[in-house]
């Protein structure tokens, strides 16, 4: 029978000296869903992402994706092997094209190398699918835009379009809302479900926004004071007492 997990981590914890931002967590994430990571505020979520992706090392525990142990490889390393993410802050390269940050993550992703006489517009092989994934980011008619011109919104999904562009297994949304209109928020929502849709590419997000995270998600696990507290379907974390009182009450109310 087909493993249908992608990723698991087992005892997960990071120390910070002697405070503990996660401990003894254990979750696996199902292949083929979305799923979304939510917690009050300083429950460890970014930490969780940051030592997922190894950006930095486990204090203890183990992390295996798609069935081999990455646990401490470094983030170039996690992303070629489809481990895809984005961050709460928005990491792209403001002062080139939308579709110069799509390319230059394909010449990372495909080994190309740049050189002092070979700029990226050489590579004419790799724009076809620069365009590609633009359309399905619906930016294709701001390919030729400076990325610091883009309002918020469009950059963060220039950032996802970058993650993309590394043929990911899995995507890591880091707040992939946060700081975001109503109208920007609903975009973003439509976009992942529709990325999902199109590709079959597991997400797995964190989300501040109960709103988008019961709209959206397929499992919902609960973080709280650096452990976990809950995880379930999204009716079964909306009905958790536990879950209700992490949140004081009223804001799992959707």
């Amino acid at each position: 029978m087909e493993d249908r997990t992608i990723l698991s981590v087992e005892n997960l914890s990071k120390a910070f000296g002697k405070f503990y931002a996660i401990k003894d967590v254990t979750l696996q994430v199902p292949k083929g869903e979305i799923t979304a990571l939510i917690g009050p505020n300083g429950a460890g979520k970014t930490t969780f992402y940051n030592v997922v992706t190894g950006k930095y090392k486990p204090t203890t525990g183990r992390i295996v994706f798609e069935g081999r142990e990455i646990t401490g490889l470094p983030p170039h390393k996690t992303a070629r092997l489809g481990l895809g993410r984005s961050f709460q802050i928005t990491n792209i390269f403001l002062e080139n094209t939308v579709e110069e940050n799509i390319l230059a993550a394909l010449v990372a992703y495909h080994g190309r190398g740049l050189s002092l006489f070979r700029g990226l517009n050489a590579y004419r092989d790799l724009k076809e699918e620069a365009h590609e994934i633009l359309e399905m980011l619906g930016l294709a008619d701001r390919a030729r835009e400076v990325a610091k011109n883009l309002a918020y919104g469009d950059k963060r999904l220039v950032e996802i379009g970058i993650a993309m562009a590394g043929h990911p297994k899995l995507i890591m949304l880091d707040e992939p809302t946060a700081g975001m209109t109503p109208e920007e928020t609903d975009r973003m929502v439509a976009m992942i479900q529709g990325l999902f849709q199109e590709t079959g590419i597991t997400f797995f997000l964190t989300e501040h926004d109960m709103k988008v995270v019961f709209s959206i998600a397929h499992r919902i696990l609960v973080l709280h004071q650096g452990s976990l507290l809950a995880q379930g379907s999204p009716e079964e974390i909306r009905n958790n007492p536990r879950v209700r009182e992490a949140y004081l009450g009223g804001s799992l109310d959707a």
